[in-house]
C-alpha cells in the first residue's frame, strides 16, 4: 500500500477489526520492522530510524491502550515527552501549558494510575504533544470516551492541526473521523480499498461489505 499525509491534514484511516490499521501505525512510528518499501518523513528516509530517532524527528503516537508510567504523577508523564524533543527545541516549561490545554492543569500531582481512563487518554496525548511533533498517530483516541468527551477530543484534534501537526487517526467512532478527517483511507486485508472525502466512503457498495458483509 502508498499511504501520503499532507502538511496539517487530518488522515482518517478505517477499516474492520484485522484490516492492518494499527499494524501500519506500529510500521510507521518504528514499533514494526516493514519488510520493503519506504517511510519518509519530509523527504527524509526513516525506514531503518529506531524509535526513539523517529520520535526525535517528529513522529508521535498514542497507543489502543494508554501506555502510560501508572505509578509517576501526571506532570511526570508528560514531561518525559520532552526526551523526543532531542536537539530540535527549546524545552523550557513546556509541561504546565500542555496540562492547562488538555484540562489536566488541576491534576499535575496525581498519580496517573488513580485517573478515570478518558482523563489517561488525554495524558498520553499530553504526552505525545511534548515532543512537538510534525505527525502524530492516534490509536482509537475515542475507545472508551463518553459523548462530551468525543467531542471535547474533536475541538483538540482541530486545534493540533491548527498548529501545523499533521495527523493520522484511526477509530471506529465515526462521529469523531467524520468530524475531523480532511480525507480518509479505508482499508480491508491489509490494502487500501477507497480514498477520499469522509462522506464519500460509505457510499461505496465495496465500503459497506467490506464493514458489514454481504446479504
Amino acid at each position: 500500500m502508498d499511504l501520503e499525509v499532507g502538511e496539517r491534514e487530518v488522515l482518517g484511516l478505517i477499516g474492520p477489526n484485522g484490516s492492518g490499521k494499527t499494524t501500519l501505525v506500529n510500521c510507521i512510528s518504528g514499533v514494526l520492522e516493514i519488510d520493503g518499501g519506504e517511510i519518509a518523513l519530509r523527504g527524509r528516509r526513516v525506514t531503518r530510524a529506531s524509535r526513539p530517532r523517529r520520535a526525535r524527528a517528529g513522529v508521535a503516537r498514542t497507543f489502543q491502550t494508554p501506555r502510560l508510567f501508572s505509578e509517576l504523577t501526571v506532570r511526570e508523564n508528560v514531561a518525559a515527552g520532552l526526551s523526543a524533543l532531542g536537539r530540535r527545541g527549546r524545552r523550557g516549561d513546556r509541561v504546565q501549558p500542555l496540562l492547562r490545554r488538555l484540562g489536566l492543569e488541576d491534576l499535575g500531582r496525581h498519580v496517573v494510575a488513580s485517573l478515570p481512563y478518558g482523563h489517561q487518554r488525554r495524558v498520553e496525548i499530553a504526552r505525545a504533544l511534548a515532543g512537538e511533533p510534525s505527525v502524530l498517530l492516534l490509536d482509537e483516541p475515542a475507545a472508551g470516551l463518553n459523548d462530551a468527551e468525543t467531542a471535547e477530543l474533536r475541538e483538540l484534534l482541530r486545534e493540533i492541526r491548527g498548529d501545523g501537526c499533521s495527523i493520522i487517526v484511526i477509530d471506529h467512532d465515526m462521529s469523531l473521523i467524520m468530524g475531523v478527517s480532511d480525507r480518509i483511507e479505508v482499508l480491508d486485508e491489509g490494502r487500501v480499498i477507497f480514498t477520499g472525502a469522509p462522506e464519500e466512503a460509505f457510499k461505496q457498495k465495496h465500503v459497506v461489505e467490506a464493514y458489514l458483509g454481504t446479504a
